[in-house]
């Protein structure tokens, strides 16, 4: 996947952009937050206008997922509002999309964004694969051997809800959260990363990286492959949207200790075409 390490950028200094990529002539904007430039796939916060209307059928040539950040999407007449996600394979027919009162996504596509109309030849929609719509506000956080995305149990002061794990690959999204001082544990003695890339969005809360800083709410990276980052920890808190590629989720630690800090110097690695915008976030204190 040709997609650059990402790691991080707040979304609020992304500039928003007509259509989303592939498809200027949606109605709506978009934030592209990362793109594989030799797929077509995406990652993006989009905007769609009140009063939002796609009849059907079409379908995408690829698989997408949705959760829901503000307002409301009806898709086949089933209300998506905010906290719902669904994941939607590859051929998955719209008979109808609208949206009455505008929405904002986050939105994963793994492949070009351009509906086709008609629908798919037979045998290419994975019914088996297909997630019609989960409300995460209405889920129980699990912890322990429950909570497991790594099949090693969570710590008690940290839970998941579990959105989607793929049957083949073990590919999985769920949202991750922690309690108040969460410090590294002590396994996380300095940096740690992953034979498999791990995305991020946070969606509350911060998250904090050693070494290069503090995520804030629409905090976001594209964590490649073994690149190393860490410890981390938050102060407040946090609640993440993760998505896992390439595998299951395995945790890589290295045994050189390295400094941390709640509030680290802000030292993002990012892309040439992202380094524009890589400003801090702005956390406000309550008093």
């Amino acid at each position: 996947m040709a997609r650059p390490h990402t790691c991080f950028v707040q979304a609020q200094e992304l500039p928003w952009s007509d259509g989303a990529p592939g498809n200027p002539d949606v109605s709506g904007q978009s934030k592209v937050l990362s793109q594989d430039s030799e797929t077509g796939a995406f990652t993006a916060i989009l905007k769609i206008e009140p009063g939002f209307s796609r009849p059907g059928p079409v379908h995408f040539r690829c698989d997408v997922e949705i959760f829901v950040l503000d307002g409301a999407l009806e898709v086949n007449g089933e209300q998506y509002t905010k906290d719902c996600y669904a994941f939607w394979p590859s051929g998955y027919v719209r008979n109808s999309t609208t949206s009455e009162q505008g929405c904002v996504l986050l939105a994963l596509f793994d492949g070009f964004h351009q509906p086709i109309l008609g629908t798919p030849p037979e045998g290419h929609f994975r019914e088996d694969k297909l997630i019609k719509k989960l409300n995460a506000y209405e889920m129980e956080w699990q912890t322990g051997d429950e909570g497991s995305v790594t099949g090693k149990p969570l710590s008690p002061t940290i839970f998941t809800k579990k959105l989607r794990v793929d049957p083949e690959t073990q590919e999985q999204t769920f949202l991750y959260a922690a309690l108040p001082h969460h410090a590294p544990p002590p396994i996380m003695k300095g940096k740690f990363g992953h034979p498999m890339i791990e995305e991020v969005f946070v969606l509350s809360g911060e998250y904090v990286f050693g070494d290069v800083g503090r995520m804030g709410a629409g905090g976001y990276a594209w964590w490649r492959e073994n690149e190393m980052h860490g410890p981390a920890g938050s102060e407040i808190g946090y609640n993440l949207f993760i998505r896992i590629y390439g595998g299951p989720l395995k945790n890589k630690f290295l045994e050189e200790e390295s400094p941390f800090s709640f509030t680290p110097k802000h030292n993002p690695a990012l892309p040439d075409h992202l380094k524009a915008f890589g400003a801090p976030y702005s956390f406000i204190d309550p008093w």
